[in-house]
């Protein structure tokens, strides 16, 4: 199912942005104490970053090319897009969250910009998705999980440069990757398993979206 409104769909991609872009302000201005550099390292800033982005590209080519009928561009890769804030929701509220407190200056756990960068601008990615895209589209969706092993590879080459998490207060950002705390093997063995878990995830994601394919399409 779809809803194939054009204007309902530009509408809500132009919101993704400006809540994004409010989002990461908001969390900004919570963590004063926080360097814009180490801001931008974490996961979360980063996929919530990738949102605004593609989301304002893929507004701006709807509006040149608003007398088209089809504006479903580039299906795969908002595929990757929706998947890698999924994981930012799915990792913050079941796995860091109930581990979490607030920090003066680094971190309020129940503010506003947390609330959207961790969950209202991941769930508005998946509904964007649920309401205005076509589906059955996607092929090779395991390269998708290429995103977040890239960020590994990121946090690792950063930790090379000695720099310290402020609310973690360790070279890595979450628990899981810290190698200085638990050793290499067991951060490779951290990744395999965050990896098979994203994979099944996607695959997860692609068999739902196959099984929406044969629904109606909404008009209006």
């Amino acid at each position: 199912m779809y809803i194939r409104n054009k204007y309902f769909s530009l509408i809500f991609k132009l919101l993704i942005v400006v809540i994004g872009i409010f989002g990461i302000y908001l969390s900004l201005s919570d963590s004063p104490l926080v360097g814009m550099f180490e801001h931008l390292s974490y996961y979360t800033n980063l996929s919530n970053l990738l949102c605004i982005i593609f989301f304002l590209y893929y507004s701006i080519k709807m509006i040149i090319n608003i007398k088209e009928n089809n504006h479903n561009y580039h299906n795969n890769f908002k595929g990757a897009v929706t998947i890698t804030i999924l994981i930012t929701f799915i990792v913050y509220n079941f796995i860091l969250r109930p581990f979490m407190h607030d920090v003066e200056g680094v971190m309020k756990i129940n503010s506003v910009g947390n609330l959207i960068v961790h969950v209202i601008l991941p769930l508005m990615v998946l509904f964007d998705y649920i309401l205005f895209d076509e589906k059955g589209n996607y092929s090779k969706a395991y390269l998708w999980v290429l995103i977040p092993l890239f960020y590994f590879i990121f946090i690792c080459i950063r930790a090379k440069f000695g720099y310290t998490f402020t609310y973690a207060q360790s070279r890595y950002p979450y628990f899981f990757l810290d190698i200085d705390e638990y050793g290499i093997y067991q951060v490779i063995f951290n990744v395999i398993i965050s990896i098979l878990l994203i994979l099944a995830l996607i695959y997860i994601y692609v068999f739902i979206d196959k099984k929406l394919s044969n629904k109606k399409i909404l008009n209006h």
